[in-house]
C-alpha cells in the first residue's frame, strides 16, 4: 500500500516537472515557476531528494 501511495506522488512530481517544462515551452516562466514549486513542495514532503534536487536545478536554469 506504501509502495503505491508513493508512486503516485512520484508521477504527481513528475507531472509537475512536465507542465512547468510544457509552460517554459510557450513562453510562459512564471507559470513554470509556479508548476515547479508545487513539485518541489511536494518533493519535500515525501523526502524524495533526487526531484528536489532536480527541480531546485529547474529553477534555478530559470534565472
Amino acid at each position: 500500500m506504501k509502495k503505491s501511495i508513493l508512486s503516485n506522488l512520484v508521477s504527481e512530481i513528475n507531472n509537475y516537472i512536465d507542465r512547468g517544462n510544457d509552460a517554459i515551452k510557450c513562453g510562459k516562466e512564471d507559470e513554470s515557476v509556479v508548476w515547479y514549486r508545487k513539485g518541489l513542495s511536494l518533493a519535500i514532503q515525501v523526502k524524495d531528494k533526487s526531484k528536489e534536487k532536480e527541480i531546485s536545478s529547474l529553477i534555478i536554469a530559470l534565472f
